[in-house]
């Protein structure tokens, strides 16, 4: 904790202390003071730590989101100074919503010659109309106190960074060799067969470092961080987009069927299928190759979703304050606690590198959605793409992207931990989602096979 005391030109004026803390309890003796009514705060972004019992190797750095709950607690009387927008807290020396952090990052370094306003410089900035003119939104983001040098700032931190790794690397760090060409994970599910996750020791796998992409050391490009961003945007605005387009199932209604519990699975999937349609790579591809990236990787990705939508106050997932949370009670009880289990563990896994950067997580989704031949369904032969190459340059991309957004952040070292967990977990939960799937189709009477919706019938493989 660190507080400056302000000079005082003038004895009879009030001092005022800046107390900048991460210490709960701190904050809480404040809030309890009898002069607590005179204190303003400002709250800056922060991530509480995993549920309580959870344990990880990563440390959980600053992230984008929080929990709604946070948000309606701690952020309800900050105003971004540029639009109007609720804000979270100071970015780049102003306070400012989410959008126009993101917008002032993508465009601050650019050339003022490159905007160009219809209106000459008098549009007005606001909520509604913010995305209108970016030349003004621009410029008020400068008048209003944003400063270009605090996003320089932090690339060079990055940067000096990165030089020490160099300098003194940490001990056992795996050191990658520089190839022609970056492997695909398509080759990981053809060279490894895993048991299941009762007969493995997931603390004693194989290392994956030698399938990462081999890339140069060297930093992200502005266009690479544009592209994380506009990424995280995109995952943003799923749950808005697939609403406006119409959801097969009401989110907010319960389900007390297992057929309902199914078709209620409908949602997560429309999401994040609009979170798909939204990338560039996936609807340039073939169409008939899109349906069947989706039919057979789909499914197994909304569980790696899901940690995504954890609330660690409640310890629900929750994709949107109106939905109904996930009932883990109703899993249990229809799978049993053996299977149980097997998931709880795996999704911890999930959670812990969701909690630690969420963008790792929207990143991987488009990984895997674009890896042919991952899928462990037997039930049908998986059809061959119509442009194989197409998805393997797309999914090479983000492949290299990710690698270069994670070593960036994180290191190199922590970043190939990181991977290799969600590789082997991943590959260890698409087993288990096998056997769901089939307990499922079993599960269903004669009749209810059809009422199940068309979706869930194609995710699920039920003719």
């Amino acid at each position: 904790m660190s507080a400056e005391v302000l000079p005082l030109d003038n004895p009879s004026k009030k001092r005022r202390i800046m107390i900048i803390t991460g210490d709960e309890s701190i904050i809480e003796q404040i809030q309890n003071s009898n002069n607590s009514a005179l204190i303003q705060s400002i709250i800056i972004e922060s991530k509480d730590l995993f549920n309580e019992g959870a344990e990880s190797s990563y440390s959980v750095v600053g992230t984008e989101t929080q929990t709604s709950t946070q948000k309606k607690t701690k952020q309800g009387t900050l105003t971004c100074v540029v639009c109007g927008a609720s804000a979270l807290g100071y970015n780049f020396d102003a306070i400012t919503c989410e959008s126009c952090k993101a917008f002032f990052r993508r465009n601050a370094l650019k050339s003022l010659k490159s905007f160009h306003c219809r209106r000459q410089g008098g549009c007005e900035i606001t909520l509604e109309t913010r995305r209108r003119c970016s030349a003004c939104r621009l410029a008020k983001c400068f008048s209003n106190g944003m400063k270009r040098d605090r996003l320089l700032l932090a690339e060079e931190k990055v940067a000096k960074r990165r030089k020490m790794e160099e300098i003194h690397p940490s001990s056992g760090q795996s050191h990658l060799t520089i190839g022609d060409q970056s492997p695909s994970i398509i080759s990981i599910h053809s060279d490894l067969e895993l048991p299941l996750l009762e007969k493995v020791n997931l603390d004693r796998l194989t290392d994956f470092s030698d399938l990462l992409p081999q890339t140069p050391n060297t930093l992200m490009s502005i266009e690479d961080l544009q592209r994380v961003e506009t990424i995280q945007n995109s995952y943003e605005k799923r749950i808005e987009l697939a609403a406006r387009d119409g959801l097969p199932w009401n989110p907010s209604e319960h389900a007390t069927t297992f057929l309902q519990q199914l078709n209620s699975r409908s949602v997560p999937a429309m999401r994040l299928l609009t979170f798909f349609r939204q990338i560039p790579e996936f609807n340039e591809l073939n169409v008939d190759d899109k349906v069947t990236l989706i039919k057979y990787n789909l499914m197994p990705l909304i569980l790696l979703n899901s940690s995504l939508s954890f609330n660690v106050e409640t310890h629900q997932i929750l994709e949107a304050d109106s939905d109904v949370p996930l009932d883990p009670k109703a899993f249990h009880k229809m799978h049993g606690t053996e299977v149980f289990l097997q998931v709880k563990k795996i999704f911890t896994s999930f959670l812990q590198i969701a909690q630690c950067d969420q963008r790792i997580i929207q990143l991987t989704l488009i990984v895997l959605l674009l890896t042919k031949g991952f899928c462990t369904y037997t039930g049908t032969e998986e059809p061959v793409l119509n442009d194989g190459m197409a998805v393997f340059r797309a999914q090479n991309y983000y492949i290299e992207l990710l690698w270069r957004y994670m070593e960036t952040t994180h290191g190199t070292a922590k970043s190939i931990r990181m991977f290799n967990d969600l590789i082997v977990h991943f590959q260890v939960w698409q087993r288990v989602e096998g056997q769901l799937r089939n307990n499922a189709r079993k599960l269903l009477g004669p009749d209810e096979t059809d009422e199940i919706l068309p979706i869930m019938k194609s995710l699920l493989h039920i003719p």
